[in-house]
């Protein structure tokens, strides 16, 4: 061990905007090549689909540290795979979808979550709703029954409390009944967007889950969601 001398240490908040607009440009060139058109990620949340694309924002601070996170940490699991999907279309749906990955033909979702602590097997659907959601969707334009999620939990606790990465990957199997009623839903859901897009109205579009609209939303004050704006307190939200 070293015995430092009293060092002069300053915050360098030049060296951090500098950093920041390095990511952040690198994540727009990430971007630029995105096909156009309904994704399978805009059918999640019809609303915020609809905003992004009437009125584009930039990124909040907060998003494009998440973002990079994220990017950072997808690339680190599958670059020992040279299965990584680029972005396809279904053709006969007419919606883009990119799966992180594909084995023998089935969907793979990796996804990146900052809880310390795995779901229990009778709450996890409820818990990651939103990944399952993708999943379903991504299955439905793979016409497959059968899907994978994987999850990165970046501080997962051990039994001594102490934390570290762990990977949960879960399978996935649909019936042929839940099948066709996801694919009515999938086929509903885009045509609820693409109608809201041509006549520039979102209203008759449902809310967004709650935990993407409140005040944070970058487009709280253009959409003002029924029975929630201007509330605040979301505990007397409806729907």
């Amino acid at each position: 061990m070293l015995h430092l001398p009293q060092l002069s240490i300053s915050r360098d908040e030049l060296q951090e905007v500098k950093l920041y607009q390095d990511i952040r440009a690198w994540l727009e060139k990430s971007d630029e090549n995105r096909p156009s058109g309904i994704h399978a990620s805009d059918l999640l949340d019809l609303r915020l689909a609809f905003w992004q694309r009437i009125r584009p924002r930039e990124l909040s601070e907060r998003q494009v540290w998440f973002y990079t996170i994220g990017k950072i940490l997808h690339n680190l699991v599958l670059i020992l795979d040279e299965t990584k999907t680029d972005a396809g279309t279904s053709e006969e749906m007419g919606i883009l979808y990119s799966p992180d990955k594909r084995m023998e033909g089935r969907p793979v979702e990796l996804k990146t979550h900052r809880g310390n602590s795995e779901p229990s097997p009778d709450t996890i659907q409820k818990e990651f709703s939103h990944y399952f959601e993708q999943l379903a969707i991504y299955c439905v334009l793979s016409n497959c029954l059968i899907g994978y999620l994987w999850i990165l939990f970046i501080n997962m606790k051990d039994r001594t409390n102490r934390t570290a990465p762990e990977i949960r990957c879960y399978r996935v199997v649909l019936t042929e009944e839940q099948f066709y009623a996801l694919e009515s839903e999938v086929l509903h859901a885009r045509d609820r967007l693409a109608e809201a897009l041509a006549t520039a109205d979102h209203r008759p579009l449902p809310l967004c889950r709650t935990w993407r609209c409140g005040t944070a939303c970058a487009w709280w004050h253009d959409c003002q969601p029924e029975l929630r704006y201007p509330l605040i307190d979301r505990r007397s939200w409806k729907g």
